[in-house]
């Protein structure tokens, strides 16, 4: 008979982080720039409360939790004006101007706001969340090394 424990992970939890990446109102919200276009697997996989549930869970252990939002400047500055520089997502992103800092759309998810202690990952203006953001810096300051 098997062991119903024999699969389970450890991990230390002040060595481990959780990445939320994108967890805002253009994707996950009614009225968001991308919400129809993310909403029926959002629903068939009861993203946020599966999301928010790991969250509590992983706060309650004891580790990290990272926001990793994207944004950009009013006009999108930040990617190409050449349109055949820019594509995929980005492309729309620039065309809907989605993710403008400080509005709305760029905003969290009210079920997946920052609570007290959470890191904001801050310079995310493209598909990774390495390339040109802190992450790296803030993984590193607490020593984390299980993501």
């Amino acid at each position: 008979m098997m062991n119903p424990h024999e699969n389970m992970v450890s991990f230390n939890p002040t060595k481990t982080a959780l990445v939320l990446i994108e967890y805002q109102n253009e994707f996950t919200t009614p009225g968001g720039i991308f919400h129809d276009a993310v909403k029926n697997v959002m629903e068939e996989t009861n993203m946020l409360e599966n999301s928010a549930r790991l969250v509590t869970w992983a706060r309650n252990q004891g580790c990290t939790i990272l926001h990793c939002p994207i944004s950009f400047q009013p006009g999108h500055l930040e990617l190409a004006s050449s349109p055949h520089l820019l594509y995929g997502i980005l492309a729309g992103v620039k065309e809907g101007q989605a993710f403008v800092h400080g509005s709305w759309g760029a905003d969290f998810s009210p079920t997946m706001m920052p609570q007290r202690g959470d890191l904001i990952v801050k310079g995310k203006s493209g598909l990774c969340g390495f390339a040109s953001t802190n992450l790296d810096f803030l993984l590193r300051q607490r020593k984390i090394d299980t993501i």
